[in-house]
């Protein structure tokens, strides 16, 4: 359970993920073609780095080859995100959402990427053109002066995502080679094109106040999408951190970064 505090109000986030334990061997023996080990003197290490990066999110998206102890990341599923807004403004909700599919991923593209080598600290600037969120939902709290009492399925889709990454690591070294274990991730969505969202059965004997009321979410989406990012960028903060522990545990750096220290 993660409890989160902010100007915007106060969430819970509860993220558990289907995660299987068992591998095949403990680390990734063999080099992809798809990975370039970088030199970080090279004057194109960013764009080397950057391809690297991209690849892991696209080519793994199913999974890590030889080990199954990582899970996808695109569907990435996360098993119940909670959230609760309470607030004087015209939108406000209070949230469960369960069975959460997170789809969008393998469309990532890593625009510039760099690692420091003293620090340790790896950072990418990435580009979503979508990115989605299918789920179980019940929901309390009221549109304007519309009180909202519902349950059922839906989605919402964040449309030209702008996200900075940082991965801060700890150098280590072991009779296969070197690896990078992570240490923190901090994802921040610093732009956003559109939001909208959509939540069937809102008022099931009423499609035309269900209608009302998606109208008002997505006329004033950016309130809307105010009130969620919080949460959704802690969800991402935790999926990351679990991914990218798990594949630098398991990957060499060596893969990535030619000369990783």
């Amino acid at each position: 359970m993660y409890k989160v505090n902010n100007f915007n109000g106060f969430f819970l986030l509860a993220i558990s993920m289907l995660i299987a334990v068992t591998k095949a061997s403990n680390y990734l023996a063999e080099k992809p073609s798809y990975l370039t080990p970088c030199v970080l003197e090279d004057p194109q290490f960013s764009k080397c780095l950057s391809s690297n990066m991209q690849n892991m999110f696209v080519e793994w998206r199913n999974g890590l080859p030889g080990t199954n102890a990582v899970g996808s990341f695109d569907p990435l599923l996360v098993k119940r995100i909670k959230f609760s807004q309470n607030t004087n403004s015209a939108i406000s909700l209070n949230a469960d959402m369960q069975n959460v599919y997170i789809k969008g991923a393998r469309l990532l593209t890593v625009k510039e990427a760099s690692y420091n080598p003293s620090k340790h600290v790896a950072a990418g600037l990435l580009f979503l053109p979508k990115l989605r969120f299918d789920f179980d939902y019940k929901v309390k709290g009221q549109v304007l002066a519309l009180p909202l009492n519902g349950h059922g399925n839906g989605h919402f889709e964040l449309e030209n995502l702008a996200i900075s990454m940082e991965l801060a690591v700890k150098p280590r070294s072991s009779d296969v080679g070197y690896f990078a274990d992570v240490q923190r991730v901090k994802i921040s969505l610093t732009s956003i094109g559109n939001f909208n969202i959509k939540l069937n059965n809102l008022f099931p004997n009423n499609p035309e106040l269900s209608d009302a009321a998606h109208t008002i979410f997505n006329e004033n989406w950016r309130e809307l999408y105010q009130m969620l990012q919080p949460t959704i960028q802690q969800t991402l903060d935790a999926i990351i951190l679990d991914r990218t522990k798990k594949i630098f545990g398991y990957v060499p750096a060596t893969y990535f970064i030619q000369n990783f220290h």
